[in-house]
């Protein structure tokens, strides 16, 4: 099976689930066992289709695979900068399930700190904190960003904030 072939399954679920009033972006697809055992090759390809469906199932394959994902660090952090709030969330997401990403892809989350989204703001404060207390060593730049992020308008990224500090030892009330 190729790109084409997960493509057309990822439309046709789509168009299933698709009424007035829901946000399919949001809808976490089960794929068929038959895309479920596609290479992880097309799922990478699938990562730069036209769809942002297509990029989020991808994404959301690729989490379930932190193993899988950690090969292909790069085309999942190119996402972070995507138009999509959903495509960023989910980018963000799958970085955050790998053992060490990259530390540019975690400077990265860190700008998104400042998106114009309030989810993605909240998506990216939440895996600051949970790849920060994994790692040894923590970068000034994402703790100064997740301090500066400590005064934001919204109440709920402030909150994720506050518990992203508190993980990696960096919170002063």
């Amino acid at each position: 099976m190729e790109l084409a072939d997960l493509a057309e399954i990822v439309d046709n679920m789509i168009v299933q689930h698709d009424y007035p009033g829901f946000e399919v972006r949001g809808l976490k697809l089960g794929l068929p066992e038959e895309a479920l055992k596609m290479h992880a090759k097309v799922f990478v390809q699938a990562l730069g289709h036209e769809s942002i469906y297509v990029k989020l199932a991808a994404l959301r394959w690729l989490q379930e695979r932190p193993g899988v994902a950690k090969s292909y660090m790069k085309p999942i952090a190119g996402l972070l900068d995507n138009s999509d709030e959903w495509v960023r969330m989910e980018a963000v997401r799958t970085l955050e399930r790998i053992s060490s990403p990259l530390q540019e892809a975690v400077e990265k989350i860190a700008d998104l700190l400042r998106d114009d989204n309030v989810e993605v703001r909240k998506t990216a404060a939440k895996a600051l904190g949970k790849i920060c207390s994994r790692k040894s060593a923590k970068s000034e730049t994402i703790v100064k960003s997740l301090h500066d992020a400590a005064s934001d308008q919204d109440a709920a990224v402030r909150w994720k904030v506050q518990k992203a500090l508190r993980q990696i030892g960096e919170y002063d009330s």
